[in-house]
């Protein structure tokens, strides 16, 4: 770094961490790596601050040139394997936010931003061209930023066009898309300066198109990252019965969905909804497994395609990353099960049931043992 370049370092460096100090936060600067709080190989942050058992491990850099974010993916990656964990990168071309990175800062759900995607389509059906370009501009922006965190690329302070390119260069947009998604940007950026811009009705379908097309993926994927181990191996079971039905046996397998979600909204009424007994007698699956199934069952064939090759590739490395997460656990469900005040396994909740179960099979092979069990229970 140059003597310029270095002063705006050490001033950012020390700015952040007196904000974070401020908050409650206790800051660490300069650690070695043997000093960290868990391995991150050779890798020594910036910053840690931690507050209330959560942490944020930071990383601060000038500028967003020359940044390798394939390897600071990895490392958020890493850390988010810790509880209460995150990485954050911070750098001086960051967007303004009102809050410190890492504290306050919440996206819209999903749900959410599918809700404003409709809000702005009616938008374009009264005609609104303008209003809709930049009130669809928005959601795709938010999108972004929340793929971002989704996949542990911590990239979502960047400017727009910062996040379209890294999150075209890492596989999250196809070229398609990037191109879009770039001209998009170069119309609604020079409105936003007070530019007079002619906004034509194929460019607002093109990014009505683009922001439902990528909406549909992301919260799909992000709904199926979320779904439990039990839940996991019921939806494998699902998609395959109907990724392999033909066009009356989809129309079957929607239709129950649909059965199954009317009888949810019954029991919300009668209030009803957490009477497991009930839930089992009517057979009825839990309502976010129902949700994802219904957005998988309403995907076109191209999408369908596309969310298949994701699927395979995604669901071996999901095992892989709850039997690593199950693994630290085991020692303490063991002292749980040999302790003399254990309660009943019927007062445990499923799923910790479900893990005492596979810990008390033959542990020669325990990751073996965990996938079998699963396997033969759910599906």
């Amino acid at each position: 770094m140059t003597n310029n370049t270095e002063i705006l370092y050490d001033e950012k460096v020390k700015s952040l961490a007196q904000k974070y100090e401020s908050q409650g936060f206790r800051v660490l600067t300069g650690l070695q790596t043997d000093e960290l709080p868990f391995d991150l190989g050779n890798y020594q942050p910036d910053l840690i601050a931690i507050k209330d058992g959560s942490g944020l491990v930071i990383e601060v850099k000038n500028s967003l040139s020359r940044l390798s974010v394939d390897r600071l993916q990895v490392l958020a990656e890493e850390v988010s394997k810790h509880p209460g964990w995150r990485f954050l990168l911070v750098t001086l071309e960051d967007i303004e936010a009102k809050s410190l990175p890492g504290t306050s800062e919440e996206l819209p759900s999903w749900q959410k931003l599918k809700d404003q995607f409709f809000q702005a389509h009616e938008l374009i059906k009264k005609d609104e061209i303008q209003s809709a370009f930049l009130f669809l501009g928005n959601v795709f922006e938010n999108a972004l930023r929340k793929r971002a965190i989704d996949v542990s690329i911590p990239i979502e302070r960047f400017p727009v066009i910062g996040l379209i390119k890294h999150l075209y260069s890492l596989g999250e947009l196809s070229i398609s898309q990037f191109d879009l998604a770039q001209d998009c940007f170069k119309v609604s950026n020079r409105v936003a300066h007070g530019y007079i811009e002619n906004i034509t009705l194929p460019l607002v379908h093109n990014l009505d198109n683009l922001v439902s097309e990528l909406l549909t993926e992301w919260k799909v994927k992000f709904d199926i990252s979320q779904l439990s181990s039990e839940n996991l191996v019921a939806f494998r079971a699902w998609f395959a019965e109907f990724d392999a039905a033909d066009w009356h046996k989809r129309q079957k397998l929607g239709l129950n969905l649909t059965d199954q979600k009317l009888l949810i909204l019954g029991l919300e009424s009668t209030g009803d909804l957490r009477n497991e007994k009930l839930r089992k007698e009517l057979n009825l699956n839990d309502e976010q497994l129902i949700n994802v199934e219904c957005d998988v069952s309403g995907l076109s064939s191209e999408d369908l395609a596309a969310f298949r090759a994701w699927f395979t590739e995604f669901y071996p490395l999901a095992w892989d990353k709850q039997i690593e997460k199950d693994v630290t656990q085991q020692e303490t469900l063991l002292s749980i099960t040999d302790s003399k005040t254990l309660e009943p396994l019927t007062d445990l909740d499923p799923w910790t049931q479900s893990l005492i179960g596979v810990i008390q099979l033959e542990e020669e092979n325990p990751t073996e043992n965990y996938v079998d069990y699963l396997e033969e229970k759910y599906g």
